[in-house]
């Protein structure tokens, strides 16, 4: 009688980035989960204070230990901890949480050697994760990365599983476009002169929402936002159809009759 492999678990796990919002956010997630979870940042709050620029043996012991290590950090700071950390790892699986793909994804395939998953939590930190979107991108799959894919369902997370190029495409309409849009209203609204009570007495229920997706979004941290625009590589493309799109939109709403308006509303509705 043949006897089965034991199933692969994730029981000892390395949160990089771990003092940061989603760092803290899948520790605790793990850890709920009944896993080992060892935190490492520079800022208080971790277990192991470390860049990774110096790996202490300590640090070391729980790399070589470890199931999965989860990069919770920016991607200018994953692609820099990536050739250090690479060497010290074989047979461990490693994810990446980056807004945008195509350079970590080419990083990771390039320099790792175990199995490799980019992942995108598609909402903030602050957010409870049942029901909500992630993205997963199989970089390198294997047993691990099959046990970290059923753990994100088992949180029902709504996983989405696509390439780094296809991620990147789609990104570049649901965070590029969407992002510049807000920020705009946001910096229109900081520039109206206007009596701010009154704005708020006659403001609608649309006007509201904006407000409060806009605001939350200047309120947050201003570099990762410039960053999704600067590194998605079809971010250039997105900005430059949203400007044609708002001068076409002006253009409507200034032309004498609302025929022009009337066919961008028909073009623009989605049944």
């Amino acid at each position: 009688m043949t006897q089965l492999e034991d199933p692969v678990t994730l029981n000892q796990v390395v949160v990089i980035g771990g003092a940061g919002g989603f760092g803290r956010v899948f520790a605790r997630a793990f850890e709920d989960s009944g896993a080992a979870v060892t935190t490492v940042d520079m800022h208080a709050g971790a277990d192991i204070r470390s860049d990774l620029e110096h790996v202490s043996e300590d640090l070391q012991q729980h790399l070589s230990a470890a199931d999965l290590i989860m990069m919770c950090v920016p991607e200018a700071s994953a692609l820099a901890i990536l050739p250090r950390l690479a060497p010290l790892i074989e047979h461990q699986l490693l994810v990446d949480i980056c807004s945008v793909k195509t350079k970590i994804a080419a990083a990771a395939s390039e320099l790792t050697r175990g199995e490799y998953v980019s992942l995108h939590p598609m909402f903030g930190p602050e957010k409870a994760f049942a029901g909500r979107n992630a993205v997963y991108i199989p970089v390198r799959d294997g047993p691990r990365a099959e046990a970290f894919r059923a753990q994100l369902k088992a949180w029902e997370l709504n996983v989405i599983e696509c390439d780094a190029a296809t991620h990147d495409r789609i990104t570049a309409m649901v965070q590029v476009t969407t992002h510049a849009v807000l920020a705009t209203f946001a910096a229109l609204r900081a520039d109206a002169d206007l009596d701010e009570a009154l704005v708020q007495a006659f403001a609608t229920p649309v006007f509201r929402e904006l407000e409060m997706v806009s605001q939350g979004m200047v309120h947050e941290n201003a570099e990762l936002y410039h960053n999704i625009q600067t590194s998605n590589p079809n971010g250039p493309q997105a900005r430059e159809r949203l400007r044609k799109a708002l001068e076409q939109t002006l253009a409507a709403f200034e032309a004498p009759s609302p025929q022009a308006t009337r066919e961008m509303f028909t073009r623009a509705r989605r049944d």
